[in-house]
């Protein structure tokens, strides 16, 4: 984070129970957003002088959906993966062996490993603050500052997403030549529970977790929207175009909505 950003930690009660929560103090912000992470936890993005009390007031002033959000968001996560070394994530048709790493535990071991860690062949690097992702032949390593919660997620996220702006909109470009036709943007971003949608100035936004999916899912989502270009509703005519292409998409389809609520980001 930036120099004009505090990160303060505090508690708050919620129907007889203390829940942590993280104040996130923004230079030059004018609104107040309270959230709830995929992992569950609870946070409150604010102006500068915000006060942990007055993240507490804005809780409680959203107290009914802040409880029915994390109930949810745990529900999710009991059903998702666990994110531990030796965990397999997938990026479309590839598996990924994960690796996690605190970084103090790079000084209890062999000197020759430890430089192998620090080096490494790797490729695909995300460096932050707070930790660093990047991948190598034997899979994704994740060296983390602390064990902030959540963190490990977020590193793993971004890392992601940068991987869903390099492959999709390229992927997409291919698909779109099949179709002869043209998106006049595309770009990715991070929807609640659409995979992708496509605006009437044939804008296509495309969900980063695309490419949590194996290539022939992630390719229906793709298609689905392309053919809006030619059609903007769901009509007889926009479904002959998506079968021109993909036959089995009611299958594919299906197949997405069961692996959604258990995909490990």
């Amino acid at each position: 984070m930036s120099a004009r950003t505090i990160v303060q930690h505090g508690q708050v009660s919620l129907e007889g129970k203390s829940v942590p929560f993280k104040l996130v103090r923004v230079a030059r912000r004018r609104n107040v957003h309270v959230l709830v992470d995929d992992d569950g936890s609870l946070s409150v993005r604010a102006p500068w002088r915000f006060s942990l009390n007055l993240a507490r007031a804005a809780i409680a002033e959203h107290h009914c959906w802040v409880v029915k959000s994390l109930r949810s968001a745990n529900e999710s996560r009991r059903r998702r993966p666990a994110l531990v070394s030796g965990s397999e994530l997938p990026l479309l048709d590839e598996r990924l062996t994960l690796k996690v790493r605190i970084d103090a535990q790079l000084s209890l071991l062999p000197d020759s490993f430890a430089r192998f860690c620090r080096r490494g062949e790797h490729s695909q690097k995300l460096a932050r603050r707070n930790g660093t992702v990047y991948r190598t032949r034997q899979g994704l390593w994740v060296e983390l500052r602390s064990l902030e919660p959540g963190l490990l997620r977020e590193l793993l996220q971004t890392w992601f997403r940068q991987r869903a702006a390099e492959r999709l909109p390229e992927r997409l470009y291919e698909l779109a030549q099949r179709l002869d036709v043209e998106p006049a943007r595309v770009q990715i971003r991070a929807q609640k529970s659409r995979w992708g949608s496509c605006s009437s100035a044939g804008d296509i936004s495309l969900n980063w977790r695309l490419v949590l999916l194996p290539l022939k899912l992630a390719d229906y989502v793709l298609v689905h929207e392309l053919c809006h270009l030619r059609h903007m509703d769901h009509s007889r005519d926009f479904w002959r175009l998506v079968a021109s292409l993909i036959p089995d998409y009611r299958s594919r389809r299906e197949r997405i909505a069961l692996l959604q609520p258990r995909l490990a980001l």
